[in-house]
């Protein structure tokens, strides 16, 4: 099963920058919106949540909010990735 994985994050966020660097090491392909730069990712993460950076939505029912590498690992590894 392959899940669609965007993440929203800020270019002040280090927690944004660890996130990047997870998703990479663990071979996860991604599109990452920056909530700074783009006001369309902006309201898509408003909608979402709009609390915290990082965000991470994999395919359509799944979050993980914040940099949390044991969710993220869990999350990667119910998909078969």
């Amino acid at each position: 099963m392959d899940l669609e994985a965007v993440l929203y994050g800020s270019d002040e966020s280090r927690e944004s920058t660890a996130m990047v660097e997870l998703l990479n090491e663990l071979g996860v392909q991604f599109t990452y919106r920056r909530v700074n730069r783009d006001p369309s990712a902006m309201r898509e993460w408003e909608q979402l949540d709009g609390e915290r950076v990082p965000l991470l939505r994999m395919g359509k029912n799944s979050i993980v909010r914040g940099f949390d590498r044991i969710k993220v690992q869990q999350l990667i590894g119910s998909v078969g990735c």
